[in-house]
């Protein structure tokens, strides 16, 4: 008895119904699944979020990236304004991928350690913050710290989103001068508010006493 058309339909088998089951690699719904060529990580060939997708064996490998979630403080001191006061901002930014460019974080992420990543992008929000800093004097940054603070975002999101990542959350908790400048500024914002406030009262008293006058007239 000839066994070789059996061993012919076994192997066939094999392939139709086996080797797709084991060549399918499913993505969790919190990674990024990469398939890249065999011996060659830096060789990315697609990348998937969801769902599975068929790797060739002896051909490709995979690996997964993992959605991260990066918390990032920034003890900001010293750095210089537009006229030359040097400002102090403990800040802390919450970054996480750009759903709109997956392929620069792919890019970006893929292959490199969390320190690596974190160092990267640490080094970018310090250059981003200096240089966003240096284009406002000391006396707009007071004047209207939402609109600094608002740019300082901005900028940041912006270079960010260069390697794939975006800002979800900005705390600043402090922010202060060498000069002492906004102290004093402050304090002559109250003085202000206070010598307003005075008018205002003497402007009210003062119109009661005319009512009065006229009532008793």
């Amino acid at each position: 008895m000839n066994i070789l058309p059996f061993i012919i339909i076994f192997i066939i088998v094999c392939i139709m119904f086996i080797l797709p089951a084991v060549c399918f690699v499913k993505c969790p719904y919190d990674k990024i699944l990469v398939v890249f060529k065999k011996n060659d990580r830096n060789r990315i060939i697609k990348y998937i979020t969801g769902g599975g997708t068929f790797v060739v064996p002896f051909i490709q490998d995979y690996s997964y990236i993992p959605y991260p979630i990066l918390c990032f403080p920034i003890p900001l001191k010293d750095a210089l304004a537009r006229n030359n006061v040097r400002i102090t901002m403990p800040i802390a930014f919450s970054v996480v991928l750009c759903d709109d460019d997956l392929e620069k974080a792919v890019n970006f992420l893929f292959n490199k350690k969390t320190n690596e990543i974190e160092e990267r992008v640490n080094k970018i929000i310090n250059e981003q913050l200096c240089l966003t800093i240096a284009s406002f004097s000391a006396e707009e940054i007071f004047s209207d710290k939402e609109k600094f603070l608002t740019q300082i975002r901005n900028d940041v999101d912006r270079r960010l989103k260069k390697i794939g990542l975006t800002t979800t959350r900005m705390n600043c908790t402090d922010l202060t001068d060498d000069a002492g400048y906004f102290i004093e500024a402050g304090r002559k914002m109250c003085q202000e508010a206070l010598e307003r406030a005075k008018a205002d009262i003497a402007r009210t008293k003062e119109a009661e006493s005319k009512s009065e006058s006229d009532a008793a007239g």
